[in-house]
């Protein structure tokens, strides 16, 4: 079936051969090509996730190289990290989705990429192509159940014919992982878990929290409530901005930042406006110093209405913050309540509002929330192993994962 796939390939790449102006070529034969390709390069979970693999695999083995659909303030990063990076031109997915196909095709063999990590169904639908073409092996990282829940219809038979034809799926969760198995109808062997970890380092970091305050415009005194990550619908900020409302009139001097862009934001200025709260809550938009930011935080709240595996819970956790989370899938992994953090039920404003309250008024509950939560990150979402363990799978005699298989 791949030998006929491929000679189908050969037929679609001349169908949509183009020039290769402006792909940038590195000659890297003696190590392992790796190219990640990204929905965006915005400052969302599994665009953090790639950008630590290029940080964090070994440069004397490896070559990474990313591809994003669309742009973002990360581009910045990756090219001080010196990873070179293609943005397809696309206005239209309907238009200009065979294009980006051969662009990426490409991309693939101008750089002689061995290895193509997807990250997110739309990015691997697009590099399969590419891949397969130029004898890549290829992995689909799903970073939420509910990623996988969007792929209906058509779209779940499409993705199993292309997922058995790949080389592995990978779940960023047990959850996640079991998600794909259902949805795609794979067998075991095919879809690995390889959970989320946490550069600690990255927030071992001397900083001036009161300079920082007064960057931000937050007072010395302030109790502030911080959160990072995308303003979509799934994470539910109107929920964390309700439970604020009623935090504020407990809590003197207490703020709310949040950390992250969107579409969504003029729907939350909105609300901010109807409750009042400007000036209390600050919408930060996209930021590359989360680790300074977090040192001026007193507790972190993830108020999701789903998740994979909250990577921003886990840096808060890391940071030494104190955390309260809603009780769904992903975070409810993390936190175990009364230990590592609290748990309050989904989409309900007052008990998210209690369970603030408590954090920010109880100085012994927060200190010791916060040593747990802390522990826990250091013991089970080491870097270390996460990277070794997705170093074996990239490796040019991968997979030998059997021991990937079923962590």
């Amino acid at each position: 079936m791949k030998r006929y796939l491929r000679s189908r390939a050969s037929r679609f790449e001349a169908a949509i051969r183009g020039p290769e102006d402006g792909i940038e070529s590195v000659s890297v034969n003696p190590k392992t090509n790796v190219l990640f390709i990204l929905q965006t390069l915005r400052t969302g979970g599994s665009e953090r996730v790639v950008v630590d693999l290029c940080r964090r695999l070994n440069p004397r083995r490896f070559n990474c190289f990313v591809v994003a659909l669309v742009d973002g303030v990360l581009r910045e990063t990756l090219s001080e990290m010196k990873i070179p990076t293609l943005l397809p031109r696309m206005r239209s997915a309907r238009k200009d989705g065979l294009n980006v196909m051969g662009e990426i095709s490409r991309y693939i063999a101008v750089n002689e990429i061995h290895v193509v990590n997807a990250h997110h169904f739309t990015p691997f639908f697009y590099g399969f192509f590419g891949a397969v073409r130029h004898h890549c092996r290829i992995y689909y990282t799903a970073h939420s159940r509910n990623e996988i829940d969007m792929t209906s219809g058509p779209w779940s038979v499409v993705g199993g014919v292309l997922l058995r034809l790949s080389d592995g799926a990978i779940g960023i969760s047990p959850d996640v992982s079991e998600a794909i198995r259902q949805r795609f109808r794979l067998g075991p062997a095919k879809v690995l878990t390889l959970s989320n970890a946490i550069d600690h380092s990255r927030f071992d970091v001397g900083v001036d929290a009161g300079a920082k305050r007064g960057e931000l415009r937050i007072g010395q005194n302030d109790r502030v409530i911080g959160c990072v990550g995308n303003l979509r619908k799934d994470k539910n900020y109107p929920n964390l901005i309700r439970a604020f409302r009623i935090v504020e009139e407990h809590v003197p001097g207490a703020k709310l930042v949040i950390a992250g862009e969107g579409k969504r934001r003029k729907d939350l200025e909105t609300l901010i406006g109807e409750l009042d709260l400007t000036g209390k809550v600050l919408l930060l938009g996209a930021r590359d110093d989360v680790p300074e930011i977090m040192k001026v935080m007193n507790v972190y709240c993830l108020s999701s209405l789903m998740e994979g595996l909250p990577l921003s819970l886990l840096e808060a956790m890391s940071a030494g913050l104190p955390v309260v989370g809603t009780d769904v899938r992903g975070i409810r992994d993390v936190i175990a309540d009364g230990q590592t953090g609290l748990l309050v039920p989904s989409d309900s404003p007052e008990k998210l509002s209690e369970a603030l309250i408590r954090v920010l008024t109880d100085e012994e509950l927060a200190r010791g929330l916060s040593t747990q939560g802390q522990r826990y990150v250091l013991r089970e979402h080491s870097v270390e192993k996460w990277v070794g363990r997705y170093e074996s799978l990239f490796s040019k005699n991968g997979p030998g994962n059997d021991d990937i298989r079923r962590n």
